[in-house]
């Protein structure tokens, strides 16, 4: 059956941070990026006295850093998004680097996405990421410079990405502009896919995180993140509320192989002062059937990820 996927705008950057000094940092690192980048955006653009608190404020409807990092649901949404507290980040802190142990001069990564009408406020995001290394990582505030910054391009016709560079540390400005871009693999997928869970992935079914579900299943959850997402962040996004009969298309979708494990994961919580679990699984599934009308959605959501914890890396898939 056909069904349109709306397709989101983004911008995949990626910044490259090396040590100051001899220091240590975790080895997972996106809790640890997404608070230190939210703390050096909020320093960089807010005017307000200390302790005012964003909910309250007069200028959060064009802050940038509420429009970034701190989303709050302004009008009333659909039926379908009701009784969400705050939309879902416009952001993918994807931290591929695990080195933890550095000497003076060692370079680490980590790739940002942007998504939809915050792709324009990259040149505050890029100098957000500049103050937050100059500031200092994990607890023991290890300075780091922001010495590039690249944006990875997508070339439909031969599939390639390709790097540009995008901003020098040593002179501090931008090398280029950067647009977004809307460009997806536009192939039809053949059985059977593959789908590799990259990062712990957390869906929740009825009110408890779990690997066992159907293919439909799966879809709604993706399906949720991609229209949500469209909703508050692609204003011009057209977007189909009746997919009813798109779920039960993916009922004659079968899950042939499910070769997953669950991977318990931490982090610490600096808003609620706590460790939080954070565990979700990690591995594939071998999916059969007529997966073609899927395939726009699988592949948004290969930018997009899914399920709960996408904004620090988690629900990160790839299609094999």
């Amino acid at each position: 059956m056909e069904f349109h996927v709306p397709r989101i705008p983004y911008l995949k950057l990626k910044f490259v941070l090396t040590a100051k000094q001899e220091c240590s940092i975790p080895e997972i690192k996106g809790s640890m990026l997404r608070g230190a980048f939210g703390n050096a955006l909020k320093r960089t653009v807010c005017v307000m006295p200390a302790g005012q608190k964003c909910e309250m404020c007069m200028l959060r409807k064009q802050c940038v850093y509420t429009r970034i990092f701190e989303t709050f649901i302004e009008d009333e949404p659909p039926p379908f998004l009701r009784g969400m507290q705050t939309s879902p980040r416009p952001y993918i802190i994807d931290p591929e680097d695990r080195k933890a142990q550095f000497n003076k001069d060692d370079s680490f990564h980590f790739n940002m996405t942007l998504l939809g009408q915050v792709c324009e406020l990259h040149p505050y995001v890029i100098f957000a990421v500049s103050q937050m290394a100059a500031r200092g990582l994990a607890a023991k505030r290890a300075p780091f410079d922001l010495t590039k910054a690249y944006r990875y391009k997508y070339t439909p016709e031969d599939k390639t990405i390709e790097e540009h560079l995008l901003y020098r540390g040593d002179t501090q400005c931008l090398c280029e502009a950067a647009t977004p871009t809307l460009d997806y693999p536009g192939d039809k997928l053949k059985p059977p896919i593959t789908l590799k869970f990259l990062t712990p992935t957390r869906l929740k079914f009825k009110s408890k995180y779990s690997m066992d579900f159907t293919f439909r299943m799966l879809v709604f959850k993706m399906l949720r993140r991609v229209l949500e997402i469209a909703h508050f962040h692609v204003p011009d996004a057209n977007i189909n509320w009746e997919f009813h009969d798109y779920l039960v298309a993916a009922d004659k979708i079968q899950i042939t192989e499910r070769n997953l494990h669950w991977q318990d994961w931490h982090r610490y919580s600096s808003r609620q002062h706590t460790k939080m679990e954070m565990g979700g699984f990690v591995g594939e599934i071998v999916l059969d059937g007529d997966v073609a009308p899927f395939s726009e959605l699988l592949r948004v959501c290969e930018v997009v990820h899914v399920g709960k914890g996408a904004g620090f890396g988690l629900g990160k898939m790839n299609i094999l």
